[in-house]
């Protein structure tokens, strides 16, 4: 027997008068799946979840939860009984409250009333999932970024929602915080079995939480898949140069940065025929990363400079031979 899906949407679309939006998508996400919706501004991303969430009235087609049609032609639940929750980039807390208070607030409102007592185990358990239980009576203004994000997301799961939604939230902290709480969100929804669906525009940060990524362009999906599967086997050619770097030549095969075998050509000398798969490049920019150089390399004949790795020592100007190995 086939799982029901947790969120599926069959031909949603939501189109502005502009051409902008989202066009008709269909895709399927199954209970406990972390999926990013990754692309570039103004693809639909955005659209895409708040048409999930309620807050967008698609033009057409259908959106159901669990089998349970929030979305069609006769059919619009509103937002605060699709029992989800939502995490956004600004992360919306009450300035005035503790962070007691703003996570407790959505069992305070609306059809999520819970009693005193359980109000107060739901919140102690939710502030202990993201290790903010010591900040429960200071106020946001008090807080780090990080504390704050953390915050958001305490409140966000003190509902239990059958469903996460986020657009962006990790956009605004300094990039060594990013990789923490991100790691810190993905252990959360697997040990909560959680659906989270996933907004972003941050490549690796969409390849590094996900089971599958659906990557937007123009108001369309492109490809929804593993990010082992859309990295190796892109659907398209934006596909392929929005998920990683891929460098291009007429004359060889689309490659990535690390299948390119990097060879320093002493004192510059191109050889005469170069070996199969290979083409001699010259370098113009060069960056340490620990453990590995990244270069880029003016290739004749390709439309944009060649990206390659290398813990050769190499410099600004080194000509050097770029073979394409198998991936």
């Amino acid at each position: 027997m086939t799982a029901v899906a947790q969120v599926e949407l069959d031909n949603v679309k939501r189109e502005f008068p502009d051409g902008t939006g989202l066009h008709a998508t269909s895709i399927s996400i199954a209970k406990g799946e972390f999926v990013s919706i990754l692309g570039p501004s103004g693809c639909g991303k955005s659209t895409l979840l708040r048409c999930i969430a309620g807050l967008e009235t698609p033009d057409g087609g259908t959106i159901t939860f669990a089998g349970r049609e929030v979305f069609g032609r006769k059919t619009n639940t509103p937002v605060n009984q699709r029992n989800l929750s939502m995490v956004f980039q600004d992360l919306a807390l009450w300035p005035h409250m503790t962070v007691a208070k703003n996570v407790e607030f959505p069992l305070t409102t609306g059809t999520t009333k819970v009693d005193a007592k359980e109000r107060q185990r739901r919140v102690a358990e939710a502030m202990d999932m993201v290790n903010i239980s010591s900040k429960a009576e200071q106020r946001p203004n008090e807080l780090s970024g990080g504390q704050q994000q953390r915050v958001a997301i305490a409140r966000a799961l003190v509902s239990q929602p059958d469903l996460l939604l986020m657009d962006e939230p990790l956009s605004a902290l300094d990039a060594a915080l990013r990789t923490q709480i991100r790691s810190e969100l993905t252990r959360l929804a697997y040990d909560l079995n959680l659906t989270v669906i996933y907004v972003t525009h941050d490549q690796s940060e969409a390849l590094a939480m996900s089971d599958r990524v659906a990557v937007m362009h123009e108001g369309e999906v492109r490809q929804f898949a593993a990010p082992v599967e859309l990295y190796e086997h892109p659907a398209d050619a934006f596909v392929a140069g929005f998920v990683g770097v891929t460098n291009t030549h007429a004359s060889l095969p689309d490659n990535r940065p690390e299948n390119v075998q990097v060879t320093v050509l002493e004192d510059g000398k191109r050889p005469e025929s170069p070996p199969e798969n290979s083409i001699v490049g010259e370098v113009v920019e060069r960056q340490y990363t620990g453990g590995r150089y990244e270069i880029r390399c003016l290739v004749e004949g390709a439309p944009d400079p060649w990206l390659a790795y290398t813990r050769a020592p190499i410099g600004r100007g080194d000509t050097v031979l770029l073979t394409v190995t198998t991936p």
